[in-house]
């Protein structure tokens, strides 16, 4: 967990989704998260689309109000995201999100997030990561993922 240059920790998960890719891809999207993640809420700082592409760049608030900006680093149609989240003044979030179909009506999202502490606070913040912190915060993702897509059928 710790290297020479500073505490990082990588954590990985597979969530189930009852859609097929195309339908799950346009919702892992800063505007379109807000229809189906409770809470969420991004501020689109540039994008030429409106949605998530490359080089699009946006903010959210943390728990304590402190200001997170987003940058979607990659955006392949139907098959992967990729994102970098920096918190000023405590670490950096590094974001891949690989979707793959091994069935009809069935997509896997794999998840991996790697955290990279760039001050005493990110280090504290990432050694009080539980893996059962993170597996309730994947679980309530794909609950919430899955609600909204059972409600909305095309």
């Amino acid at each position: 967990m710790t290297s020479r240059h500073g505490t990082r920790l990588t954590r990985e998960y597979r969530q189930t989704l009852h859609a097929e890719r195309e339908r799950v891809f346009p919702l892992l999207c800063p505007v379109r998260e807000k229809d189906w993640l409770p809470g969420w809420d991004a501020r689109l700082i540039h994008s030429e689309s409106g949605v998530a592409e490359p080089r699009a760049v946006f903010t959210t608030q943390s728990d304590s109000g402190a200001q997170i900006i987003w940058l979607v680093a990659e955006h392949q149609r139907a098959h992967r995201v990729h994102l970098v989240r920096w918190h000023p003044e405590s670490m950096v979030v590094d974001i891949e999100l690989d979707l793959s179909s091994p069935m009809p009506d069935t997509t896997w999202l794999d998840i991996r997030y790697t955290y990279t502490a760039t001050s005493p606070a990110g280090r504290a913040q990432i050694e009080a990561m539980t893996l059962s912190l993170w597996h309730a915060q994947m679980e309530n993702w794909q609950h919430h993922l899955n609600a909204w897509l059972a409600a909305h059928r095309e």
